[in-house]
């Protein structure tokens, strides 16, 4: 566990994962549905968002599932960019589970007839998601981190400094990466009755 995160438990104790320290579980303040785990940054606009779906058939392939479920959170008059994508490895999980990870962003439609845009609307949203594909189980998991960019609110370092086009992600998304890459080291299944599959090792 790293000095600045600490393991949660998600569904009653079914799943287990470390979450930085300053993440709030949102369900203390407000109901949030059985298929979500919700936590916020308390100093900050992130949030990261674990969820339990049936696992996508159509589309076939893993790839275009990972599409799929990005497309799935954009709001409609929203734009969606994807930047990146790629496989990962999870070391608690039974050997060659499926998990594939995507970088995007989504940028809300300009205000309409030149007016201003109401405060707090970010000028675009960072995307981190991440697709675990539980085969036995026709279930995916899917982990979004959340990276809203409000003007005046990022780090000053950050000034000028974003451009997804030229790979320059700016320090909240580089925080975001190093959440995601502490989810995929520590996210745990307890109790794979959770997904009404039967039992599953890590040894398979």
């Amino acid at each position: 566990m790293t000095s600045n995160s600490k393991a949660r438990e998600l569904f009653g104790g079914a799943m287990v994962v470390n979450l930085p320290n300053g993440y709030a579980d949102v369900s203390d303040i407000r109901e949030v549905p059985d298929h979500q785990e919700i936590y916020l940054d308390a100093s900050g606009f992130s949030s990261i968002i674990v969820e339990i779906a049936e696992r996508v058939s159509e589309p076939p392939t893993d790839d275009e599932a990972l599409k799929f479920h990005f497309e799935d959170i954009v709001e409609e008059q929203d734009t969606g960019r994807i930047w990146q994508t790629d496989s990962a490895n999870l070391p608690l999980f039974p050997p060659n589970t499926p998990c594939h990870t995507l970088l995007a962003t989504t940028t809300p439609p300009p205000a309409p007839n030149g007016n201003i845009q109401r405060p707090l609307t970010p000028k675009f949203t960072a995307i981190i998601l991440t697709l675990i594909r539980l085969v036995p189980q026709a279930t995916d998991i899917v982990v979004t981190i959340n990276i809203p960019h409000i003007p005046g609110q990022q780090e000053p370092s950050d000034d000028g400094a974003v451009n997804f086009e030229q790979g320059k992600f700016g320090s909240l998304v580089e925080e975001g990466v190093r959440i995601r890459d502490e989810v995929w080291r520590t996210l745990q299944v307890k109790d794979w009755g959770l997904f009404d599959g039967g039992e599953q090792s890590i040894d398979g």
